[in-house]
């Protein structure tokens, strides 16, 4: 099986001796409701994790809450809570809607809250080491521009339409230095750790010593959305670097986003669109059907009317597959008739997870399956390839 390497800009061949496999996905920062934008991440690395998994792998998967950060502080404050008290109400918000996507469960989740003491530890070393210094608003490592590229593979300053002084903003030696320790803030946690001021960690570390911490290294496979390529996953890989811990990571993945007519749904235009609002609208069966009808690397156009009709078109396909799925499976691949929807359905997730080419598959499994209702033909390798799409897609759970 190939998959898009983000490292090295090809597909790559995907391939281990060993059948455990370590997964790490960035999790959601959580002051706020779970949006479109976490439903195409996180079904998305839904269907690689369920793929391997069909593959014969052992897979474990972390994934992190980020539950210290700015925003949860501001949250924190606003609402006159304790900040972790806060911030588990959106992760409860977050695992419902994630259930309710038919998203599987990660083996273990992680929050930076749980971390504070090691994040501390290392940034007292790099302290000692002379890599990172302290200033009123924090303390920051050294970072070169050319630490840079290894995943955006281009010239810093020339790839990025903001300049490298809005990341991290403080006191800092250079524009490419970033935050490791920050300064308490009102609203949310601090800690007092002998060596450090009384502060807070910064997010960049958190994922570094979180996923360091989980998961043997190198990482096989870290995922997260295109948007986390610079600043954060550039300097996770940094920071791993100047901590110790060597190659940090096999391949990286990364999904598009959701878009509108616009670009990007963007926070900062106030347009994440809501879980919630969506599930009054279409079930959420349907949108994970409209969400594997595009790539997991595309740009996924959202208009409501879109949604609408994907929402229309899964009802209809699951007629069929509802009716086929009473009766006991058999193995489709035995079916003279089926064995090639198997086959193009396999060869479409080894191509780097081409959902769209495996839907398409489905809409001639339709077709046979019709046929066969009609007919009174045999149903039970109909409910076998029914059942792999359940297993691999998520579909008719």
């Amino acid at each position: 099986m190939r998959f898009f390497n983000t490292a090295s800009g090809i597909k790559e061949e995907f391939s281990k001796d060993s059948k455990k496999l370590g997964l790490y996905i960035c999790g959601p920062t959580v002051y706020s409701e779970t949006h479109l934008g976490h439903a195409k991440s996180y079904v998305s690395f839904d269907i690689l994790k369920r793929w391997l998994t069909y593959k014969g792998y052992h897979v474990t998967h972390i994934q992190n809450f980020t539950d210290v950060s700015d925003e949860t502080a501001e949250g924190a404050l606003r609402e006159g809570v304790d900040e972790f008290t806060f911030t588990q109400k959106y992760e409860k918000e977050f695992l419902d809607s994630m259930a309710l996507l038919s998203n599987t469960y990660a083996s273990k989740y992680t929050r930076a809250s749980e971390f504070v003491g090691k994040i501390a530890e290392e940034t007292k070393k790099l302290l000692e080491s002379g890599e990172a210094y302290q200033t009123d608003q924090g303390v920051f490592v050294r970072i070169n521009q050319d630490d840079h590229g290894k995943l955006l593979r281009v010239n810093l300053e020339e790839s990025l339409a903001e300049g490298t002084s809005d990341v991290d903003s403080g006191p800092k030696e250079s524009p490419h230095d970033t935050l490791l320790w920050g300064p308490p803030l009102e609203g949310g946690n601090s800690w007092e750790v002998d060596g450090l001021p009384p502060g807070r960690p910064g997010w960049h570390l958190e994922c570094t010593i979180m996923s360091s911490s989980e998961l043997d290294l190198p990482i096989d496979i870290h995922w997260g959305g295109i948007d986390l390529i610079y600043p954060h996953h550039e300097t996770e890989m940094i920071l791993a670097e100047k901590i110790g811990l060597g190659h940090y990571c096999d391949f990286w993945m990364h999904n598009g986003l959701m878009e509108d007519a616009e670009g990007k749904l963007s926070k900062s235009r106030s347009e994440r669109v809501s879980l919630s609002q969506i599930f009054e609208e279409c079930p959420p069966a349907s949108l994970r059907f409209y969400l594997l009808t595009h790539h997991y690397r595309a740009f996924t156009p959202y208009t409501p009317d879109s949604l609408l009709r994907a929402c229309q078109e899964a009802e209809k396909l699951g007629i069929n597959a509802v009716d086929c799925m009473v009766v006991d499976p058999t193995d489709p691949r035995d079916d003279d008739e089926l064995a090639p929807l198997v086959s193009r359905f396999e060869t479409a997730l080894a191509n780097d997870l081409d959902t769209p080419a495996a839907m398409n598959v489905l809409r001639d499994l339709d077709v046979i399956a019709g046929n066969r209702i009609k007919q009174n033909g045999n149903l039970a390798p109909i409910s076998g390839m029914y059942s792999i799409f359940e297993c691999v897609l998520g579909l008719f759970s």
